[in-house]
């Protein structure tokens, strides 16, 4: 069985110590670290020595917050699993918009914290099963590299809401802007077989990561994302598919 490795970074003991003993009853997850403040959390995760699978963190903590914190982790980490957990309802866009896998608000509860582990679980188990290393896929760079003329683009899979088929063109969706290449939909597909995006539709590829809700759309699905305008569809044949792997 694989064995999940946790960081716990919360500034309050007690908090600290619930979090510890609702994960003590999962036999595939074990706590590696323990922090105060967020500046212990990105001089941990910055040590190459440690390998840690979830953080789960608070975001009002001394020296350095855990959204700052988050941040400048997954410069480093990009596919970091972060699940804010915080008194704060107020911070849930900000939190999904560095595409934190859940925002668990306090008290905290024992199923809503298995509940949020369970969807950084999928997400891994996503990313861990595509195995084939794609030619224009680097693993260093974490970086989609497409062509249009004689322009070449290097686009941070983080950033990446969501790729659609518009015609004969692609379309590319990120948080710097809007890009369009004319590879097709599934060599792009093949290209990112080791990240967190999932074909929801023939015409759309989807970062499970960065999906904030799913609404009903007459016999379809609407995908939404974080302080992003645009949406994404999700076929009737999909949606449980997709549900699983996000919830």
């Amino acid at each position: 069985m694989r064995t999940y490795n946790i960081a716990i970074v919360e500034d309050h003991k007690d908090s600290r110590e619930i979090i510890n003993r609702f994960i003590s009853y999962l036999p595939n997850m074990e706590v590696v670290y323990q922090g105060q403040d967020g500046l212990e959390l990105l001089e941990f995760i910055l040590d190459r020595e440690h390998m840690v699978d979830i953080v789960l963190v608070d975001i009002n903590m001394p020296r350095l917050n855990g959204m700052e914190a988050t941040k400048l982790c997954k410069q480093n980490k990009p596919n970091l699993k972060v699940i804010f957990i915080t008194g704060y309802e107020e911070y849930a866009v900000e939190a999904f918009a560095v595409s934190a896998v859940d925002y668990v608000v306090k008290p905290i509860s024992q199923q809503r914290l298995y509940e949020a582990l369970q969807k950084a679980v999928n997400l891994i188990t996503l990313e861990e099963e595509r195995v084939n290393i794609p030619v224009n896929y680097s693993l260093d760079t974490n970086k989609l590299i497409i062509k249009k003329g004689r322009a070449t683009f290097y686009l941070p899979i983080e950033l990446i809401y969501f790729i659609e088929k518009t015609g004969k063109q692609t379309t590319i969706h990120t948080k710097n802007g809007v890009y369009e290449t004319s590879e097709s939909l599934d060599s792009i597909e093949k290209e990112l077989n080791r990240s967190s995006f999932f074909r929801t539709h023939r015409s759309y590829l989807v970062n499970l990561s960065h999906v904030l809700s799913i609404e009903t759309y007459g016999k379809t699905y609407i995908a939404h994302f974080a302080n992003y305008h645009e949406s994404a569809y999700i076929s009737k044949l999909k949606i449980s598919e997709v549900q699983k792997l996000i919830q």
